[in-house]
Order: C-alpha cells, then sequence, then structure tokens
C-alpha cells in the first residue's frame, strides 16, 4: 500500500532563538503537553515529510487516546532545535514564546472543527 504525497509546504516549524548554534539540519517532532504545559521528547528526521507523516500519524494517535476537550490535546509539533527541552528549562522566554504561539495555534485549530 502506497501512501500519497505529504504536503509539508504549509506546515509550520518552530524556530530556536536567533543566534543558536548546533543545529542540525534534521526536522525534530516534539509534543507540547498543553494540561501540564511541559515539552516531551519525540523523533528525529532527515527531511520534512517523513517528519510531518509522523506528526500527522500522532496527532491521530492522540486524538483517539486522549479524552480531553480539544484545547486539552497533547500537541505534536515540529522544530528545527535540536536542544529544544534543555534549551526550554533554561530559557523562560523561549518558553513562554513557544507556549503562546502553540497555544493559539491550538485554538485556531478547534475553531477549523
Amino acid at each position: 500500500m502506497s501512501e500519497g504525497k505529504v504536503k509539508a509546504s504549509k506546515v509550520r516549524i518552530q524556530q530556536p532563538p536567533e543566534g543558536t548554534t548546533g543545529l542540525d539540519g534534521q526536522f525534530h517532532v516534539y509534543t507540547f503537553d498543553v494540561f501540564h504545559k511541559v515539552f516531551l521528547p519525540g523523533r528525529v528526521f532527515d527531511n520534512i515529510e517523513r517528519a510531518v507523516s509522523y506528526q500527522r500519524h500522532e496527532q491521530e494517535r492522540i486524538y483517539a487516546e486522549q479524552e480531553a476537550d480539544p484545547e486539552l490535546f497533547d500537541l505534536p509539533f515540529l522544530s528545527s532545535d535540536p536542544e529544544l527541552i534543555a534549551r526550554v528549562e533554561r530559557d523562560p522566554a523561549y518558553q513562554q514564546r513557544l507556549i503562546r504561539d502553540l497555544t493559539s495555534e491550538a485554538r485556531s485549530r478547534i475553531r477549523r472543527r
């Protein structure tokens, strides 16, 4: 069974703060636990199509498993930052920016339903 090509052109990739070094050129799929406001580790991919495919699969799995209000679903997201979890713990401003971006993304997803 072959899958159709994933359209990755409209996917938003969270970028690390300006001046960040140590980027690996890969795509990282993390999960944001909206209820507890923590970032969970995910998987790393070499190309955007596979990362997007995994993100969508993970999102479907989460929706099927979690019984919560739509605004409280865990949210898988893409980032180019290999050290996102450590950086979030060190930099509260970066953490707040990510949380703001991801929660607003979740709210817009609810409105589209």
